[in-house]
């Protein structure tokens, strides 16, 4: 009797942990995730009950009232002249509007005479005024003349727009509709009014930004943001609150309608009371300090979405919903994976433990605790935090079948058991290639080119002394579970931690045919997602955490290496030797990646390099030639830098030594440049001692 209860809890315990693995897994990678929408789309609605949206932010709608009018009374058809436009904005201005944007296109020229100069004028001498672009996939939709003029009027506000830049993990577009050049000159900015919806086409999400080729352009309503509001701690905020891909989540605050809505009819009847003397038909104090976004919802316009609420909801709504967001810092923030997957874990041992020792209230008291978690979820919604609601709602109906399941069938739980724990600590892969070839349970290897990648915290060991040792451990498996992440979504293998070090290749088990290229992208995404850790580690640990990452391509042994006993799967050769004394050459360049020539000649043109010319390792005779990967996002006029740099060098290597030690100069605080002018110094203090190769003589 006793052993079968002792069977039964080990077989719970067990079933838990597995259910908790595929919990953990189903929140970090998002299953289910419509189903996972759709309940909270039911939150939303919940949460928007009783709220009230911003009254200074208002709408002026070109709806079907007003195509009607001007078609009937003034024989004025869609598209209308620009020049209608003109009285909207005079009226703005005179009511004392902060700002106004419009969600309308004007990208083609007026057929009207001198409409588009008008306009312009118009954009100009009001109220700031902030147009709108569109960003494509494809296409050639402005010319190159126009796609210069944006993209000056965007790199002379660049300081303005960076805040917005940092979270939103940007996309990149190879093409965009612009406005027509002379409102290119006069609006004060620019605003992205095409946005993405998630996979079941419904909008939930916002992007504070994106990239036409390297032109950074904010989405309308932030855009709007940057130019009339203070950004200070905009960016600290936005980094909080976006989810891993960098969107935000919107709170709305009602179905269509929920904002202050003007007819444009009403708008413009109202301006000529104004200049009339008479009273007009909206008060001008509906406007006064108000953000005004002008968009369309009539129907034969099709700028309509769906969203949780409805499926005819305004786009220009749409956009005033993320500035409400935006102004009073409102979007709904994710509860953090790891709480998220430890509470659910917690939980979902209590099922187990109620359904094995409660055989009498078990079905009933599991219900209580799903409800439970199911108001919770509500509860946290109303809070402003979305919590997975499905997965671990699956996984507690998981453990209350698995329960009974195992409390009714004894025969064969022990096998059933074995079969399914082992899947959790051999990777599917492995386990595959094992049932296939049972023969690959041996010691030995192959010959094979691999990628391979060494990475290490500068000063670690300064690191490790300051602090505790649970602290320590508490950063160490962030730090590795982050990398981590990044190498496995590359592709990469993780051969194995030492200390602080990751060290991982590309090419095995699995034959990649662009290894190269994933291990570099997955060095630079390490990089970037460091330094937005940067705050959480200073705040969390009180340190700065600077990587120093090494890559080489090359010949080595991989396979199963070891005893007879226990062996693991991992390289050995002198390429991966190469790999780590390039990670270490990075602290005589003050970089953060260098890559070996191998790497760099086989991923020519898929990335930006620059060269920091041959180094000679410690335990090799032969120099090599190193690069280091640029990441254009992050670092701001890589292009200049690029091109002071290859012409420093090139004189370095022709021992123009004074030339290039000027022209290192020119580059100012350049980690790299520091690294040739003392060099340079040292040479010339020693006359005829120059030497193009950087003998290295520490590891």
């Amino acid at each position: 009797m006793k052993a079968t209860i002792r069977f039964k809890f080990v077989a719970v315990l067990v079933m838990w942990g597995m259910v908790s693995v595929l919990t953990a897994l189903g929140i970090s990678q998002a299953w289910l995730g419509e189903i996972e929408n759709r309940t909270w789309d039911w939150r939303l609605r919940s949460v928007a009950r009783g709220m009230k949206p911003d009254p200074k932010i208002v709408i002026v709608m070109v709806d079907q009232t007003s195509l009607e009018h001007f078609a009937r009374y003034e024989k004025i058809y869609w598209p209308w002249p620009r020049s209608l436009y003109s009285p909207l904005l005079d009226l703005l201005h005179k009511a004392g509007a902060k700002a106004v944007a419009f969600d309308l296109l004007f990208t083609e020229t007026s057929t009207y005479v001198d409409d588009d100069k008008e306009f312009a004028k118009a954009v100009a001498a009001n109220i700031p005024v902030v147009s709108a672009v569109a960003l494509r996939s494809s296409g050639d939709e402005a010319s190159a003349a126009e796609y210069k003029v944006f993209a000056d009027r965007q790199r002379a506000v660049r300081s303005s727009l960076e805040p917005y830049l940092f979270a939103s993990s940007p996309g990149r577009f190879e093409s965009a509709a612009l406005p027509f050049e002379e409102l290119l000159q006069s609006s004060v900015g620019f605003g992205n009014v095409a946005s993405r919806s998630d996979d079941d086409q419904i909008f939930r999400r916002v992007k504070t930004a994106e990239y036409v080729r390297t032109t950074p352009v904010l989405g309308l309503p932030f855009a709007m943001h940057s130019l009339m509001e203070d950004s200070e701690g905009v960016r600290d905020y936005l980094s909080k609150v976006a989810l891993p891909d960098g969107s935000l989540l919107l709170r709305f605050y009602g179905p269509a309608g929920t904002y202050k809505t003007f007819s444009f009819h009403a708008i413009t009847a109202s301006w000529l009371a104004v200049t009339e003397g008479r009273a007009p038909a909206v008060p001008l104090d509906e406007f006064k300090d108000a953000y005004v976004f002008v968009g369309a919802n009539a129907p034969g316009l099709l700028d309509l979405r769906t969203v949780p609420f409805a499926g005819n909801y305004p786009g220009v709504e749409f956009h005033a919903t993320s500035l409400d967001n935006l102004l009073h810092r409102s979007f709904f923030r994710a509860v953090p994976n790891s709480l998220a997957v430890g509470v659910s874990i917690g939980l979902l041992g209590i099922v187990a433990l109620t359904v094995l020792f409660l055989p009498r209230t078990q079905l009933p008291g599991a219900l209580v605790l799903v409800g439970a978690w199911i108001g919770g979820c509500f509860g946290l919604a109303y809070a402003g935090w979305w919590m997975p609601m499905v997965v671990p709602l699956l996984g507690m109906v998981g453990v209350v079948v698995g329960t009974l399941v195992i409390q009714y069938q004894v025969e064969g739980r022990q096998h059933r058991f074995i079969r399914n724990a082992f899947q959790y600590y051999i990777s599917a892969e492995v386990i595959d290639r094992m049932v296939a070839d049972p023969s690959t349970l041996r010691l030995g290897g192959e010959r094979k080119e691999l990628t391979i990648f060494f990475s290490d915290i500068q000063g670690f060991t300064g690191i490790s002394e300051r602090l505790s040792p649970d602290k320590l451990v508490q950063f160490l498996n962030r730090f590795l579970s982050e990398m981590s992440s990044i190498v496995l979504e590359e592709g990469g293998t993780l051969d194995k931690y030492q200390g602080d070090a990751v060290i991982a290749f590309w090419n095995a088990p699995l034959e990649i045919k662009n290894h190269q290229a994933q291990a570099v992208r997955a060095a630079l995404k390490c990089q970037r997602r460091l330094r937005e850790l940067t705050f959480e580690f200073e705040r969390d640990f009180g340190i700065n955490v600077k990587m120093r990452i090494g890559i080489h391509t090359g010949l080595v042994s991989v396979g199963n290496f070891g005893s007879s006993k226990r062996f693991n799967y991992t390289m050995i050769g002198d390429a991966a030797n190469v790999a780590s004394r390039l990670e270490g050459v990075n602290k005589v360049f003050g970089t953060s990646i260098i890559a070996s020539e191998a790497t760099k000649s086989a991923v020519e043109g898929e990335f930006t390099w620059r060269s920091l010319g041959e180094v000679r390792v410690v335990g090799r005779k032969e120099a090599i030639p190193v690069y280091q990967p640029i990441d254009t996002i992050a670092v701001e006029g890589s292009d200049r830098l690029l091109f002071l740099h290859n012409e420093a060098l090139g004189l370095y290597e022709r021992e123009d030594l004074l030339a290039a030690r000027k022209r290192f100069e020119d580059l100012g605080d350049d980690a790299v440049a520091r690294a040739y002018i003392a060099r340079i110094d040292a040479m010339m203090s020693r006359e005829g001692s120059f030497k193009r190769v950087w003998d290295l003589t520490e590891k």
